[in-house]
């Protein structure tokens, strides 16, 4: 077989040459009985050897600096072109939410203690309750008070509901305040303790707060609700 010498820079390298490729495909199917795939061998004979020949002068071009690794990967690495693909997060429909928030709150109001009729029992004097019965009492008003807002931490709230859950959550949280410094004056209270009466004015203020939260999430609320053709009741939660 004949060889070609191929000198770069300082230094000579000697490669077999490559096949001669026919002019016609088809040409190798004819020599073998006209049938294609008897010729396809040979086609993939030559293409393999065109192929090592560009890989081996690739290399001899990077050794001797005329191009860099970056530039043969590119020339002995087919690319292929990738679309990015974006996700789009999803949202509940607005109604199903509005449902489920009803529900939450209707929930509440089935379930939670009467906060204003255990301070009537606790300031009756003498009490028309004793100090475990009050704080058991109050207890469950904090704790239903406290799942309802683990309930609304994990709310998945559409964008057009944000301003309604932020204002629920707000109020929740408030009414919150003031259970527990129910709970601090009762215990107080029971214990002849003096803190009883500034527990109590402390109690009285976060009281007020909680009721202007209060009405700013059902002002916004039932706006909500008729704007979505939904009754616009609110229980008492």
């Amino acid at each position: 077989m004949a060889a070609r010498l191929v000198v770069t820079m300082d230094t000579a390298h000697s490669f077999p040459a490559p096949a001669p490729e026919p002019d016609d495909p088809t040409a190798y199917a004819a020599g073998s009985g006209g049938s294609f795939w008897t010729g396809a061998p040979k086609l993939l004979a030559a293409l393999a050897t065109t192929i090592g020949s560009l890989v081996a002068l690739t290399t001899v071009l990077v050794q001797a600096g005329v191009i860099g690794s970056s530039q043969a990967a590119e020339v002995t690495t087919p690319t292929v072109p990738v679309q990015s693909v974006q996700s789009t997060p999803q949202t509940a429909p607005l109604d199903a939410t509005l449902g489920q928030l009803d529900g939450l709150l209707a929930e509440s109001a089935r379930t939670k203690g009467d906060l204003g009729k255990l301070i009537g029992a606790v300031q009756t004097d003498p009490p028309a309750i004793d100090r475990t019965t009050a704080v058991r009492q109050i207890d469950a008003i904090v704790g239903q008070r406290e799942r309802l807002h683990a309930k609304l931490a994990d709310f998945a709230t559409p964008a057009p509901l944000a301003k309604t859950l932020s204002l629920l959550r707000d109020s929740i949280t408030a009414s919150l305040a003031d259970d527990r410094l129910v709970r601090q004056w009762i215990v107080a209270h029971y214990d002849g303790d003096a803190a009883a009466n500034a527990l109590w004015q402390a109690q009285g203020e976060a009281s007020r707060v909680a009721s202007e939260a209060k009405r700013a999430f059902r002002t916004e609320y039932a706006a909500q609700l008729l704007a979505n053709g939904r009754p616009s009741f609110i229980p008492e939660y």
